[in-house]
């Protein structure tokens, strides 16, 4: 079977393309969530992630669940990771 590797994104890419479609500034999505423009430009820019609090409000304003965007934060940042930092750690219990 073969298995489909896909690279995560951050999900600020995916919020910029969702703000393209819909034809909608940054600072409008912010005032219409109650957020700081800047939180929004941060998010875009994939300088800060996603809380389940902005997933929430994500998702009431686009349309999208709020596990989709948090899922979309929670792979990016495991991505992220070097699994080679963590190689001496080993099981506690078989």
């Amino acid at each position: 079977m073969n298995s489909l590797h896909i690279t995560p994104v951050h999900p600020g890419e995916v919020l910029k393309d969702e703000l393209d479609e819909l034809s909608l500034s940054q600072t409008g999505l912010a005032k219409h969530i109650g957020v700081l423009p800047k939180t929004i430009n941060e998010i875009c820019r994939e300088k800060r992630g996603i809380s389940a609090a902005m997933a929430l409000k994500l998702s009431r304003a686009l349309g999208a669940s709020p596990q989709f965007w948090l899922n979309l934060q929670n792979n990016w940042e495991l991505s992220q990771i070097d699994e080679a930092d963590y190689e001496k750690i080993k099981p506690i219990a078989a």
